[in-house]
């Protein structure tokens, strides 16, 4: 899994700036513990996302290869590239889309719980200039698969650069402003986009491991009917077992359970910022709300990385 990724997601941006808007009504205490939960357990939500989408079209790659070395069937190198989902592009545009959100929510949670905003100008002022390379980057996507991601983007996007440059004005309050109001539906829309891309390359990493396990009975049985060889059927039997692991340990593995929860959370966060005199009892809510979001996002991270694990660093 890749460790340099934080965070997804502007829901969480927004949320994290609506969750600032009440600083008057409410002690850092009363906040700072349960943003930073959100934040926790969005990193380990993003890097289960940005995994799948990594290794998609690995899976498909090897999909191929595998089927037609265990068909005993030609392996051509046209027919390989055209199991690509998404292009070299489509991929990198995704991955870059997630690590300046993640620097953007990063950012806004240190501005949510830093007494010292003016810190974070610079900060805010080359994002908004990576932002917006970004955006150029996605529009130049030509895929198929890609519309819905890029629609979705230039939704979210101009209102991020909006509010960065605010940011980088001193313009807090309006910065709240913007985002409370105008950032619901672009940013539930991105989810979305992000939730579509993570299930397409779940449901192909699903058949793909279902296809390793018939793959895996065929070499066992072919070696049983033609030539009974004991070390070679308990390597097979052995590659059974690996098979059969990895197919338990994938049903845990659904990258969206993750944003779903991650969507709950959210919402949890914006009733809680929406509240005029937040008490003991609503801020008791939201720790509880951001304590299901951990519990969801650890359970997650923990099945992915036991399958790089028993697939030796790739899914």
């Amino acid at each position: 899994m890749r460790a340099r990724f934080k965070r997804l997601l502007l829901i969480s941006v927004f949320s994290l700036l609506a969750l600032s808007a009440i600083l008057g009504c409410a002690k850092p205490s009363a906040y700072k513990a349960p943003v930073a939960t959100f934040r926790d357990a969005s990193i380990l939500v993003i890097q289960t996302t940005q995994t799948y989408l990594t290794q998609l079209n690995k899976v498909e790659r090897d999909n191929y290869i595998y089927q037609h070395a265990s068909a005993i069937q030609q392996i051509k190198l046209d027919e390989i590239q055209k199991q690509q989902i998404f292009s070299t592009d489509g991929i990198n545009a995704r991955l870059s889309a997630l690590d300046q959100l993640s620097q953007y929510t990063s950012l806004l949670y240190q501005l949510s719980t830093s007494d010292a905003p003016d810190s974070l100008t610079n900060e805010a002022t080359n994002l908004q200039t990576a932002v917006t390379g970004l955006e150029t980057q996605i529009n130049g996507l030509t895929g198929g698969d890609d519309s819905r991601f890029k629609s979705a983007a230039a939704g979210a996007f101009p209102i991020l650069g909006e509010i960065l440059s605010q940011i980088a004005q001193h313009k807090l309050e309006a910065a709240l402003k913007d985002a409370i109001a105008k950032g619901a539906e672009p940013v539930n829309t991105l989810i979305s986009a992000i939730e579509s891309d993570a299930t397409i390359a779940y449901e192909r990493k699903r058949t793909a491991e279902s296809n390793a396990r018939v793959i895996a009975i065929d070499q066992y049985n072919r070696e049983f009917v033609g030539g009974k060889d004991p070390d070679k059927l308990r390597a097979y039997a052995d590659a059974i077992s690996a098979e059969e692991d990895r197919w338990e340990a994938f049903g845990t593995a659904q990258p969206t359970a993750g944003l779903e929860s991650m969507k709950a959370a959210n919402t949890a966060l914006v009733a809680f910022a929406r509240t005029p005199r937040p008490n003991i009892h609503d801020i008791g809510s939201l720790a509880d709300a951001m304590s299901s979001f951990a519990s969801t996002a650890l359970r997650l991270s923990t099945a992915v990385q036991a399958l790089l694990n028993k697939n030796q660093g790739g899914m």
